[in-house]
């Protein structure tokens, strides 16, 4: 493995774990603005509080990819890098190095199961914010037909006498 492979993993891990913290910070000072929220409603602190904890974990799993990394960078990088360049067939490692690249291998496949449940986490997030802004957008529709409703019954009854002239007129 050469230098730059582990420069490159080495800022990913950084970038990972900087992303993670900046992110739980804002989420737990959303968290703490949250508690003394007495103006918005219960569906909405509800939905405030969900998506913070949710976002939470999205932060965590963010560290654990980022140790997993680190952990495949500095444990097993040089020794799988050492064993495709030899370029040996599967049946001509040895039980060492076989047990090596099995190991490497499960740990790969864990960092993309925890890659994985990052993005369910925010496709899931994503839901959740198309659900909120239609019930909201469906709330304002309701709030501003009820509004023309009833500016259309005060324009009506300040007419001045306009339909009760028009009555009389007839009636004569």
């Amino acid at each position: 493995m050469e230098l730059t492979e582990i420069g490159f993993g080495a800022l990913l891990v950084a970038i990972l774990v900087g992303m993670a913290a900046f992110f739980a910070w804002r989420q737990w000072r959303s968290l703490r603005t949250l508690t003394g929220a007495d103006h918005l409603s219960f569906e909405d602190r509800r939905y405030s509080r969900i998506q913070v904890w949710r976002r939470t974990a999205c932060s965590l799993l963010m560290v654990v990819l980022a140790a997993l990394l680190a952990i495949w960078l500095f444990s097993y990088g040089w020794s799988v890098s050492e064993l495709i360049a030899q370029g040996k067939a599967d049946n001509e490692l040895e039980p060492g190095q076989r047990r090596l690249l099995g190991e490497s291998l499960t740990l790969v496949n864990l960092m993309l199961v925890v890659l994985l449940a990052i993005i369910i986490l925010a496709g899931w997030d994503l839901l959740a914010i198309r659900r909120y802004g239609r019930r909201h957008l469906r709330q304002i529709q309701a709030d501003r037909r009820a509004m023309i409703e009833d500016q259309i019954i005060r324009v009506r009854s300040q007419r001045n006498g306009y339909n009760d002239l028009s009555s009389r007129h007839h009636s004569l």
